[in-house]
């Protein structure tokens, strides 16, 4: 079958070819999820032999429509990966067929354009993220930057902090990140002009309690909590896969187990997607006050309405009067979200550092 299939998208027309790979590409895509291993190496392969075939602009319509799909060859996706950007940008920045070496080799060899294109993916690993740092130019150096999921080396951080020094957005993107050391946080405050120095460090101060109580109180408060997990037809990991998978969102996921008071899962996502231990999540929830929950809710893009809505669930699982929302909700309308974000990476910088010298 495979042969004869090679064999007419050598032989026929470029427009019978396009409808051709446009036909073998739609099966896949609906398969992908069912097909068996063999049927799967099958349309990877056929895939693979015609793409040389193709015009452009059907790579291009390929690309796109590949790039979501894991089942999708690695061979297939390098290809596509090494073509002009217009083409590439789709799999370099989302396809999950690359493996880190695919990544790492593409990074080392490609141009400005792909290699910005690389700085966006999801997750990247801390020697991807090296390379792009010693080739990339500046629009590179600011994405991976501001990218929360490229992990950056020691050099990698020392790079970017001393580009901080000059480059007003670097240096913002670096200051919300929490994957950076107390002291490289304070070169990148003292590189802002006074004022603004004047306002982060007041943030910090400010963060400074909650983060010890966090640190002090948060194991003893889920230990002694009776948060538990209630019986539901809901699966928070499959939301969490969802949401990841961007077929929903952190916000009507949080909405519908607010709406069955259903705490504890509503932790379970805020620490996924916060990339903060749940035990501290449970804690600023279960808290009397809003200052934690409100930082993380606002770092982490709720709207007011869904804010609302945990809060209601924080009043029924506290014991506290209906009206106490209004007010939550009322200093969470003044909390920017850039504040959220860098209040949110204060407190992991230095949870982190309390638990390094308590270890």
């Amino acid at each position: 079958m495979l042969e004869k299939l090679i064999e007419l998208a050598n032989n026929t027309t470029p427009e019978k070819r396009h409808k051709l790979a446009h036909h073998v590409t739609e099966l896949f895509i609906k398969g992908a999820d069912s097909y068996q291993v063999e049927e799967i190496a099958l349309f990877n392969l056929l895939l693979e032999n015609m793409l040389p075939l193709m015009e452009q602009q059907q790579k291009k319509k390929i690309s796109e429509k590949l790039a979501p799909v894991r089942k999708a060859s690695r061979g297939l996706a390098v290809s596509l990966a090494r073509e002009k950007i217009d083409i590439a940008r789709p799999m370099l920045t989302t396809s999950e067929a690359l493996q880190n070496d695919d990544i790492l080799k593409l990074a080392k060899t490609m141009g400005q354009d792909h290699l910005l294109a690389i700085s966006q993916r999801h997750h990247l690993e801390s020697n991807v993220t090296d390379v792009l740092l010693e080739r990339g130019e500046q629009p590179v150096k600011r994405s991976v930057a501001a990218n929360s999921g490229a992990e950056i080396s020691k050099w990698g951080a020392r790079i970017l902090v001393k580009l901080a020094e000059s480059d007003e957005t670097i240096r913002d993107s670096m200051i919300e990140r929490s994957d950076i050391t107390e002291a490289d946080l304070e070169k990148l405050i003292s590189h802002m002009p006074p004022k603004q120095q004047d306002v982060i460090r007041g943030l910090r101060h400010q963060n400074e309690e909650l983060v010890h109580e966090l640190f002090q109180k948060a194991s003893r408060a889920v230990t002694a909590t009776t948060l538990q997990r209630k019986a539901s037809r809901i699966n928070a990991k499959v939301m969490l896969k969802d949401i990841r998978d961007e077929e929903s969102t952190l916000g009507k996921a949080i909405t519908q187990l607010a709406l069955s008071n259903n705490l504890f899962e509503i932790c379970f996502l805020m620490s996924e997607m916060a990339g903060l231990e749940q035990k501290y999540v449970t804690n600023m929830l279960l808290r009397y006050d809003a200052a934690g929950a409100a930082v993380l809710c606002k770092a982490l893009d709720l709207t007011e309405a869904e804010y609302r809505a945990v809060s209601k669930a924080r009043t029924v699982q506290n014991k506290q009067p209906a009206t106490t929302v209004d007010n939550w909700v009322a200093d969470y309308q003044t909390l920017s979200s850039r504040d959220a974000r860098r209040l949110l990476s204060f407190m992991k910088i230095r949870l982190a550092t309390l638990s390094d010298e308590a270890a």
